[in-house]
């Protein structure tokens, strides 16, 4: 911040893009070196070529670098040698099961990434409020949360990679400011962010890893255990009654987000051969955040009558929203009092679907150098 940079140079690194060179590529068919570490070593090696070897000066150049490769060598054998630290991170919940189910998540992951030969030490540490929770309520062990988590690595252990984890599906401002600020305040740690589940940026990964299909591939999965998973059943339901999916996430005052669940909303549809619909738990008022589509409750109220509706839910984890007594089943409870002609399902979270922790472990080899965050 304060560095001497014009009002150009400064909106530059505000920006902090991201690159793609496949439109040169494109027309250029093949670059000399596709990579900026090869163009480097290439222009390294021309320079030693042209300096004659009596002049000494290779002797200079070669011997920092190549003390610098031997202490990085020995910094990556030590650190090779233990396992990465991982902080599965979600929004955070003042419920003991939001804790708890985060937990039992970070413990099967790393299970997993060690059948996998990946060797993982994955810890729960939700971004905020779950400190406040008494730990008897959390089976004896008090958790911390994302900033006192990454100081105590850093006290314990300075100098050690970290990558942080978001159990996410877009990327919210837990992404995007909350972790970042929380590693910026640890300078000592080499800290890194993955991307959500779902990650909808071409420059990071390809299409094909957006994370859409995984996800909605869940979904299918627990509109299955309803009896509404099939194609079969989604134009007529049982007894010939109507049958309405909807899609439902949290609701979020940034649209980037809303495109997260929007890319999963296509994807169930095609899969299920019927039309899904979107909709929110809750939301801004005004214009500028209808992105988010209409409450769950306008949605399910509107309705024709006698329709069986099937409420995917875009939710990783029962807690305050989520699960049994939770604000989506209250929900549901007011809007059955008002229109007793419905039939309404639930599904479950997505936690505990197989598929969810490959997803995470993809992600984690995703993760972006702190330094790359506005």
């Amino acid at each position: 911040d304060s560095a001497d940079l014009s009002a150009m140079q400064r909106s530059f690194y505000d920006e902090s893009r991201y690159m793609v060179n496949d439109k040169l590529v494109g027309i250029v068919g093949s670059l000399r070196y596709p990579s900026y570490e090869q163009g480097l070593r290439a222009c390294l090696d021309q320079e030693l070529r042209e300096v004659p070897p009596s002049s000494g000066v290779v002797s200079r150049l070669l011997g920092p670098v190549k003390d610098g490769l031997a202490r990085l060598r020995r910094t990556m054998a030590k650190d090779q040698a233990r396992p990465l630290r991982v902080a599965l991170v979600d929004n955070g919940s003042l419920k003991p099961e939001a804790t708890l189910s985060l937990r039992r998540l970070a413990a099967a992951l790393e299970k997993e990434a060690n059948t996998q030969g990946v060797s993982l030490c994955v810890e729960a540490v939700p971004a905020r409020f779950a400190d406040r929770i008494p730990a008897t309520e959390l089976e004896g062990c008090a958790t911390e949360i994302l900033p006192g988590w990454l100081k105590r690595i850093a006290a314990d252990e300075p100098g050690r990679k970290v990558v942080c984890l978001p159990l996410l599906i877009g990327p919210s401002h837990t992404v995007t400011k909350t972790m970042p600020a929380a590693g910026r305040a640890v300078p000592d740690l080499d800290v890194e962010i993955a991307p959500p589940l779902v990650c909808l940026c071409p420059a990071m990964m390809p299409r094909s890893d957006f994370g859409t299909a995984e996800v909605a591939g869940m979904l299918v999965d627990r509109l299955a255990a309803l009896g509404e998973g099939a194609p079969q059943q989604c134009a007529e339901g049982a007894n010939g009654r109507p049958v309405s999916v909807l899609l439902c996430d949290h609701g979020s005052p940034t649209a980037i987000v809303a495109s997260a669940r929007e890319a999963v909303r296509v994807d169930l549809q095609h899969r299920l051969g019927c039309k899904v619909s979107g909709c929110c738990m809750e939301r801004r008022e005004g214009p500028d955040y209808d992105f988010n589509g209409p409450l769950l409750e306008d949605a399910l109220m509107t309705l024709p009558e006698g329709t069986s509706a099937a409420i995917a839910l875009l939710f990783l984890q029962e807690g305050r929203h989520a699960g049994p007594g939770g604000d989506i089943a209250g929900i549901v409870a007011d809007v059955m009092g008002k229109r007793p002609d419905l039939t309404i399902q639930t599904t479950q979270v997505l936690a505990g679907h197989p598929a969810l922790i490959q997803l995470l472990l993809r992600r984690i080899e995703k993760a972006v150098p702190l330094r790359l965050f506005p």
